[in-house]
């Protein structure tokens, strides 16, 4: 098993307010609001509490709330306003035979199985205003919030959209159907290019699966390939003229051959 993480500043800021760190055999990351000050920081804040507590027996969604919990307390301590922590949380982790992905707010998942199919989830806020974990320990936020019908996510999962209410959408599936595991902030959705048309040039939006065709390809899993891999797909895609105006992060998990083995062994001795 091997994990990696990148980040890239979108063109649109000036601060990149993503965070993403990845360890051992888990991969966490933030993304922090544009409009409220000092994400960047919440967003760190936010991903340093869930990694001190993911090994942990609590289930996925009470480890994101309590980690929103601990990253405003440490905000107060360094006198930021609790808006910094304005921001999504999304991991995901190996567990004995379980293959755990949780997102709360909004981002990107994506699975890729043992023979190369991928599957995507896109995870969207309807309302524009994303369900942060920090809102539901700050009860009047969390009831503008309510009032104004933005706690609703849209789930797209291919052509199936499904929506739910919950703080944390978390997934969980069997390790060993799986080579590769990845969460990404939602500036995934954020790329474009420049069109040249009759009038002058206009700006094009690229769909995710546009991207996803550039990107998602490992020449291998050792060491920092999502790095390299991104290094390559950024080489790749501004000679076509491409761009993101949002920040993006994203974390890979590669589960390799061990668990492939000891799944069908678990299959088996069951």
């Amino acid at each position: 098993m091997n994990t990696d993480a990148t980040i890239n500043i979108g063109s649109t800021h000036s601060i990149c307010q993503d965070y993403v760190i990845a360890k051992n055999d888990y991969v966490v990351l933030s993304d922090g609001c544009s409009s409220s000050p000092d994400t960047d920081i919440g967003a760190r804040l936010l991903v340093k509490a869930l990694d001190q507590h993911l090994n942990t027996a609590t289930d996925i969604e009470e480890l994101h709330k309590e980690s929103a919990r601990i990253a405003l307390g440490w905000a107060s301590m360094l006198g930021l306003p609790p808006e910094s922590v304005d921001a999504t949380l999304l991991s995901a982790h190996v567990e004995c035979d379980d293959l755990i992905v949780a997102c709360s707010g909004d981002g990107v998942i994506i699975l890729e199985s043992q023979t190369g199919v991928l599957d995507v989830y896109a995870i969207s806020s309807p309302s524009g205003y994303p369900f942060y974990p920090s809102y539901v320990h700050q009860p009047e936020r969390l009831a503008q919030l309510l009032a104004n019908n933005g706690c609703t996510k849209e789930i797209r999962h291919g052509e199936r959209i499904t929506t739910s209410d919950a703080l944390t959408v978390a997934f969980k599936f069997n390790v060993a159907d799986y080579k590769y595991a990845a969460i990404a902030s939602d500036g995934l959705n954020s790329f474009f290019h420049t069109q040249q048309a009759t009038s002058g040039k206009r700006l094009e939006p690229l769909s995710l699966l546009d991207v996803l065709g550039e990107f998602w390809s490992f020449k291998n899993s050792h060491g920092a390939f999502v790095e390299r891999r991104m290094k390559r797909f950024k080489k790749d895609t501004q000679a076509k003229g491409w761009q993101h105006a949002d920040d993006l992060a994203i974390g890979v998990i590669y589960v390799g051959e061990d668990h492939v083995r000891q799944g069908a062994q678990n299959v088996l001795e069951r």
